[in-house]
């Protein structure tokens, strides 16, 4: 059952720890963006079944645990989290013509408007964000000049860069301010 949080429009739910949920996992996060009354494009919607699927399927993957999905909506953005217990920040990788993972952070770069990820006390947080369109109505507007809904701690990677971009977190026990992650995974 998906939890609402009546203070921002945003639902939630967990995801069994294995494989075979994820389709329902990616279906479930249109159905929850739709009743936020998220106006996306068809071509968009299932851009957004795609990359959750993506996200989720990492998640589940490479901990072989439950994840929790947040679908909010954030002002002029549509933003999924997938939050598991690998305290390892993804990395793209180079897949070979044959190989059959590889692509999915590739996808999640060339699809979304923006991503990235957040260290948490138990794991991380991988989100991504597509910016809403505009309704019939005129509302739930797609301003160009407003930026996505990121938080400073945030490892950011924006769709318009040519190269990715991860930004320092700042740790506070650092006298440089910066920390850099020792071990990434290579996420399918």
């Amino acid at each position: 059952m998906a939890r609402r949080d009546p203070e921002r429009p945003k639902c939630g739910f967990t995801v069994a720890a294995a494989v075979d949920a994820v389709p329902a996992a990616r279906r479930k996060v249109v159905a929850l963006a739709q009743d936020l009354e998220i106006h996306l494009s068809d071509q968009a919607m299932e851009n957004v079944e795609l990359l959750a699927g993506e996200v989720i399927a990492n998640a589940v993957l490479y901990t072989d645990a439950p994840c929790d999905v947040a679908v909010t909506r954030t002002g002029t953005w549509l933003r999924v989290e997938v939050t598991d217990t690998d305290p390892c920040l993804p990395s793209a990788v180079e897949a070979g013509p044959d190989d059959e993972s590889g692509r999915g952070l590739l996808l999640v770069n060339a699809l979304a408007d923006a991503w990235g990820t957040r260290p948490e006390p138990m794991g991380k947080t991988t989100w991504f964000e597509i910016a809403l369109e505009p309704s019939a109505e005129g509302t739930g507007s797609n301003f160009a000049g407003v930026p996505p809904s990121t938080r400073a701690s945030d490892a950011t990677v924006r769709r318009t860069e040519r190269h990715v971009c991860m930004a320092p977190h700042a740790d506070p026990r650092s006298s440089s301010g910066a920390t850099t992650t020792a071990k990434q995974h290579q996420a399918a």
